[in-house]
């Protein structure tokens, strides 16, 4: 039987040690012979070109593992293993490339036992012995292939998986340069050449959860992982109807899948039609994602309130502003019950104090008392557009400060 090295590789015994010398002397022969045999599909429809490479490989792995069996030395795997690495990197199925490497121990197995046989005073057990070596050379080449070919899909994963972030930071980031230099494509990204696209910009969320959730309402994007949460760049699903004007629907079921899949703000920019448009993108998308006050599960766009996204775009200069409009409100000592039943108001739909009333659990006087308590103490009247419009930004700037 084969000797177990310390290395971990075998050495044939020493009948199989002499045949392989002999058989050093034809591995062309062999080499040419092997490579017939593997010429079968997927092999058939590879290039020339690597199909020249694969007759090398066949070649020198047969001259390496017969020249470690004749000197005696532990059998080596290094071109089986640059081998595997080089089919696995030019997408041969590993069943195909373990299918070649046994029709190749086959082929070597026969030509060893037939000369094994030939040897004077070679007995039965000596044949079986070397039968058995050989099978056991075959079991550990099976391994490496298998290892090898799993190790090369993770790292050409995590290759592609690094590309992918570089190209989107350049995208997200406005280094078109970078982009270009990198080779970048839609088809990278996994996106379609054509727009339109919409970038989105989220709180928090797993880059593979909302992958999924993307695909299973059939929209192709791409993500990446950021300190503040997650950045991305979606397709949508149908063309524009008219240059600048996204489609209501496809915008719809993009806002609806990405609002089930975050777990907290999310905002939407604009659509576009150019990727290279996507550092302006992700810039509303931003905007539209800061218009939301923290701790809400939503996701917007800058439509839902372009008011609170013109707050969000300068937050230190609206939170001053609002300190000024709504600074005696915010003094007075039922300060809690005024702010809540301006920004009830504020957001009601009609403005009816009955409405609000129900809301708050009281009374319509009530809503109607501190409605004018409010405007007594900021000289703003309730029924002028642009005071209005300054309460309004006072209380989403002091609702999207910093907590």
């Amino acid at each position: 039987m084969s000797d177990q090295h310390a290395d971990g590789g075998l050495i044939v015994p020493p009948l199989l040690a002499v045949c392989a010398a002999e058989l050093l002397e034809r591995v062309d022969a062999l080499a040419d012979d092997l490579f017939r045999k593997i010429t079968i599909a997927p092999y058939a429809r590879l290039s020339v070109e690597i199909m020249a490479d694969v007759r090398d490989f066949n070649e020198r792995n047969l001259r390496e593992q017969l020249t470690c069996m004749a000197h005696h030395r532990p059998v080596r795997t290094d071109i089986t293993r640059q081998s595997v690495r080089r089919r696995a990197t030019q997408g041969v199925p590993l069943d195909a490339v373990l299918h070649a490497f046994l029709i190749g121990y086959r082929l070597l197995a026969d030509a060893l036992i037939d000369r094994a046989k030939k040897q004077p005073g070679t007995t039965m057990d000596d044949v079986a012995q070397a039968s058995m070596a050989l099978w056991s050379l075959l079991d550990a080449a099976s391994r490496t292939v298998n290892d090898v070919y799993r190790d090369t899909l993770v790292s050409l994963a995590r290759a592609d998986e690094l590309q992918r972030l570089l190209l989107l930071d350049a995208l997200l980031t406005g280094k078109t340069a970078d982009w270009a230099a990198l080779g970048g494509t839609a088809a990278s990204l996994g996106l379609p050449e054509q727009g339109p696209y919409v970038c989105v910009v989220a709180d928090h969320g797993d880059v593979t959860a909302m992958e999924q959730a993307m695909l299973r309402g059939g929209l192709r994007s791409a993500w990446r992982p950021r300190p503040d949460g997650l950045a991305g760049i979606v397709a949508l699903p149908d063309p524009f109807p008219a240059p600048g004007c996204a489609h209501a629907s496809a915008l719809a079921t993009v806002l609806h899948v990405v609002g089930t899949a975050v777990t907290g703000r999310a905002g939407l920019s604009p659509a576009y039609t150019r990727l290279r448009e996507s550092a302006d993108a992700l810039r509303l998308a931003t905007l539209a994602r800061a218009s939301l006050p923290a701790g809400t599960h939503r996701a917007v766009t800058l439509d839902h309130d372009p008011a609170a996204a013109l707050v969000a775009a300068g937050p230190d200069l609206a939170l001053r502003m609002a300190l000024t409009v709504l600074d005696p409100v915010l003094a007075a000592p039922d300060r809690k019950d005024l702010m809540e039943t301006l920004t009830a108001w504020l957001d009601s739909d009609t403005g009816s104090t009955t409405e609000i009333a129900e809301i708050l659990y009281c009374h319509r006087n009530t809503v109607r008392n501190r409605l004018d308590r409010v405007s007594r103490l900021t000289g703003r009247s309730l029924h002028r557009p642009a005071d209005v419009a300054a309460l309004y930004a006072g209380v989403r700037a002091l609702e999207l400060r910093p907590r």
